[in-house]
This record gives C-alpha cells, sequence and structure tokens, in this order.
C-alpha cells in the first residue's frame, strides 16, 4: 500500500488561521466611531474615476447567497466605481453552467473554484495566474499561511486564493441521539456508526444516512494510507473495494433511507437534505455548510467527525481549502478582479458579514478579529476545525482532469449498489476500468 498523501500540509493553517496567538490583532471599526475605518479597511478600498463592471458567480445556498450579496454591496458602496454582477446556483447546477460558460468564451471575471476541479480549469488555459497580483502586493498574503496559498499553485504559478478552510463532518440531530439514549463519539469507526444506526432506529424510527459518493470513497483511501487517484492510476481496488462494501451494508441495513426517498431529498443540497425533516438522524457534509445546514434545519445539530476503521494508525481527517477565489483568464478587468478578492479575503468588514460560511478565514488577522463575534452556531464550527487540527494529515494533491466524470461514475454506481442491482465485485470493476479510461482521455 502506498504511503503517499502529497502536499504541503494544510493542518498548519489552523495553527495559523484560527487560533494562533502569534498573529497581531486587527483593527476594526468601533462603536464609537461609526463613520471611520481603520487604515486596513482603507487600504483595501479602492479609488479611481474609471468605471468597471466584474461579473461574479459562486455556487451555494441560500444563505451563502444572501451573505455573498450584502458584502458585495458592502464593496460597491465603498467602491461606487465599480459595479458588480452576480450570479450563483447550487453545486450541480454550478459546474453544468460554468462548464457551459468556458464552451462560450465567457466565464465570470470571479468564480469560486473548487479544490477538485481546479486543476482541470487550469490545464485547459481557463484561469489567469494571480501570482502577478500576489508579487505587486494588490493580494496581500502577508498574514495568509504559505500552505493556502501552496494548495492553489500549479507549476509554480497560482490559479486561485482560498476563502477559508473547511473539514469534513458528520452532523446529527442531537433531539433525537438523546431520544435514543446513545452517545455519538468525537471519531468513531464505520463499524460503531453501524451499531448506533441500529440502536437510534430501534428506539427512535429515525433512519440513516451513509455518504457513499466521492468524498467517503476519497477518505477511505486515505485511511489506508493511500489517495484514490494514484490507486487508479496503479490498478489498486482496494480501497475502492472497502468503499462499495460499505455501502452496500448499510445501504442493505433494516436502519437505511430507502434510496428512492433519497433521490426525492437529495442531501446534497442543502436544502433538501433529509435531515432537514427528521427523515434521518445524520448527514454527512463539509463544516463550512454546517451553518447553512442548521439555517435549512430550523435547528442547532451536533458536529462528529467523518468514522474510521477499526485499527488504523493513519491520519485520514484533514483540512481543505473550502473554496478558492479565481479570475478567468478571459478577464478584461483582472487588476479589478484582483482587488475585490483581496478585499474579500482580507477585510475585516466583509468577513463579518461572511462569518466564516465559506470556512475559517484565512488571514490570521481577520479569523482572530471576527471570531469573538461568532454566534453559537458558527462558534460551533470555530471549535469543530480547532479540534479536526489537532488530528489532521496532509491533504491530497490537486485532482486530476476528469475528476469530475469519476464524480458522476461513482455517483451512478452507488445508486446501483444501494436497489441492489450490482454486487460489490461488480461494482468495484466497474469503476476501476470506467475511471481509469476517463482519467487516460482527459490527460490526453
Amino acid at each position: 500500500m502506498k504511503k503517499k498523501l502529497l502536499a504541503g500540509s494544510l493542518a498548519a493553517v489552523m495553527a495559523a488561521a484560527a487560533f494562533a496567538g502569534c498573529s497581531q490583532g486587527a483593527q476594526t471599526k468601533t462603536a464609537e466611531e461609526p463613520a471611520k475605518k481603520s487604515e486596513t479597511e482603507v487600504n483595501l478600498t479602492r479609488s479611481g474615476d474609471e468605471k468597471v463592471t466584474l461579473s461574479f458567480c459562486w455556487w451555494g445556498n441560500q444563505t451563502r447567497n444572501d451573505l455573498t450579496k450584502k458584502a458585495v454591496d458592502l464593496y460597491m458602496s465603498n467602491n461606487p466605481n465599480v459595479e458588480i454582477k452576480v450570479e450563483f446556483t447550487d453545486w450541480t447546477g454550478y459546474w453544468d453552467k460554468l462548464s457551459a460558460m468556458a464552451a462560450g468564451g465567457n466565464l465570470p471575471d470571479i468564480m469560486q473554484q473548487d479544490y477538485g476541479y481546479l486543476g482541470s480549469y487550469q490545464s485547459s488555459g481557463q484561469l489567469a495566474d494571480l501570482s502577478e497580483f500576489i508579487d505587486s502586493g494588490v493580494i496581500d498574503t502577508e498574514k495568509i499561511n504559505k500552505s493556502v496559498i501552496d494548495s492553489s499553485t500549479i507549476d509554480g504559478k497560482c490559479y486561485g486564493i482560498s476563502s477559508g478552510v473547511t473539514a469534513l463532518m458528520m452532523d446529527y440531530d442531537k433531539s433525537i441521539v438523546e431520544e435514543a439514549g446513545v452517545t455519538i463519539p468525537q471519531q468513531m469507526t464505520f463499524d460503531e456508526l453501524y451499531d448506533i444506526s441500529q440502536e437510534i432506529y430501534e428506539k427512535t424510527g429515525a433512519r440513516t444516512y451513509f455518504d457513499g459518493g466521492m468524498n467517503t470513497l476519497k477518505y477511505m483511501a486515505r485511511v489506508n494510507g493511500s489517495s484514490l487517484f494514484e490507486d487508479i492510476n496503479a490498478g489498486d481496488d482496494t480501497s475502492v473495494k472497502e468503499h462499495f462494501a460499505l455501502v452496500e451494508k448499510f445501504a442493505q441495513a433494516e436502519f437505511a433511507i430507502s434510496p428512492d426517498v433519497l433521490a426525492e431529498k437529495n442531501p446534497y443540497v442543502v436544502e433538501t437534505k433529509p435531515i432537514n425533516d427528521g427523515t434521518t438522524w445524520n448527514d454527512f457534509s463539509y463544516c463550512n455548510q454546517y451553518i447553512s445546514i442548521c439555517s435549512a434545519a430550523g435547528r442547532d445539530l451536533g458536529i462528529t467527525m467523518y468514522p474510521t476503521v477499526e485499527g488504523k494508525d493513519t491520519k485520514p481527517m484533514y483540512l481543505q481549502p473550502a473554496a478558492f477565489l479565481s479570475v478567468a483568464e478571459t478577464s478584461r478587468n483582472k487588476e479589478e478582479a484582483a482587488k475585490f478578492i483581496n478585499w474579500f479575503i482580507n477585510s475585516v468588514e466583509c468577513n463579518e458579514i461572511l462569518m466564516a460560511e465559506r470556512g475559517m478565514p484565512v488571514n490570521t488577522d481577520v479569523s482572530e478579529a471576527i471570531k469573538p463575534k461568532a454566534d453559537p452556531v458558527a462558534q460551533v464550527v470555530f471549535d469543530y476545525v480547532a479540534e479536526v487540527n489537532t488530528v489532521a494529515g496532509s491533504v491530497d494533491p490537486p485532482e486530476p482532469e476528469g475528476r469530475a466524470e469519476v464524480d458522476d461514475l461513482c455517483n451512478s454506481i452507488v445508486e446501483n449498489l444501494r436497489y441492489g442491482d450490482i454486487t460489490v465485485e461488480e461494482a468495484t470493476e466497474s469503476f476501476m476500468t470506467d475511471a481509469k479510461r476517463i482519467l487516460d482521455e482527459a490527460a490526453k
């Protein structure tokens, strides 16, 4: 088994990003001086008379959309010569939209990019190199840990600035868990999750959702000390087979949510997650979505780490860039777009609005400035990321072109497994064969 969890560790990010005592306190606007801006905020405000129009596109839910639009409005009020036109959609629709925009040569000036898609858009020449704006100081990275910049650097060039760091989580309904009289460990094993799920179902009737998608598949490879795409290229199906076996085991359990209901209550869309109405007692996601999920569910939820496998000595949990802000290579206003990104990342005022919805701020001063102002729900995310930081391993390397098609392949196979249409062996063979073909074709 390979031991290649590559890439610089983002565990250092939290030491520098949210909780480090070595960073200087940020200057913020006080109640006694409501109209006065700090020197930092003044430097982040654009000057000039020329009119500039930028487009900004992101994926998200209603909470993210509302907060981001509010932040954009603040930027435009501080920079009256800049107009920012916004577009947003949910996760699935976003990538379809972005792909169509790329094909038409009209990508937005500023776009939200995901760690799993960054490499594909970079390799096809769609993203602008932001290194020149970092070198010139247009994008100030002084208070951003180098590992954050490294996470979006390919062949020595930076193609995005992370808006925050996040971590995988399993969230759960605290009232259902309390009714069942069970205790949720900070990190359980998959076997413990199975037993707890059975007990909760017997005592409350609440069903369990097991995430069979790419997040859990990649996570299983990490449990085994490897990375999924290296396994695919090497023809090593160990982790893939173990993953699909877990999908089948949980799907066949009496406590499992049915595939029909799961198709109706899409767990990948915040507003339709089955945990919202108590159909399931648990959910899998990234912790930067915790605030939005709680908002959609109408109640605070518990939070714990992804399960692991008994007896494994690896550290499968990791800190990952929550989302990048990138600039299109086709943009006619790259520097103006870079100025907005600089403000979005480094402005205390902006992040007092966003309040870690995209993950813990990567600017250390900003993170320390907003943490005391976080409401109880946001504070849960701060505390959770700090806990993950104590056990986090290195993040996997940026994913290769073709990963989106591999993601779709995984979802299709998992659906067939849940319906009992294929066996674990058939699922494994199909995935390994087709995933290798997809990656090979994408690399040509």
